[in-house]
């Protein structure tokens, strides 16, 4: 699994596999590209499960709350080491309003 979108009472749930590199971002794209055609605004990004997170991984993840400015995105990682280590490196802070990207 590289991404699964799911469906919730109001919001959607894109959670991403164990790897999110330059192998797997383009797998990831192409099914990130469904989300313009869903309806629902509250989309969180989960993630928790990512071991292997590359600079690839942070472009799509900038790509995807770039892109569908109309969804109100919620980032969690639930205190991923990879994830944390990778957004500290490049100063990217996704607390609060600073995921409002």
């Amino acid at each position: 699994m590289s991404v699964q979108i799911t469906p919730k009472a109001d919001f959607l749930v894109v959670e991403f596999g164990h790897d999110l590199t330059i192998f797997t971002v383009r797998d990831c794209y192409e099914a990130l590209k469904k989300l313009a055609s869903m309806t629902m605004e509250k989309v969180i990004l989960d993630l928790s499960a990512v071991n292997d997170f590359d600079s690839s991984g942070v472009q799509l993840v900038l790509w995807v709350m770039q892109h569908h400015k109309d969804k109100n995105f919620t980032l969690t990682h639930s205190e991923n080491p990879a994830v944390s280590r990778v957004f500290q490196l490049y100063s990217l802070d996704f607390t609060s309003d600073a995921a409002a990207i």
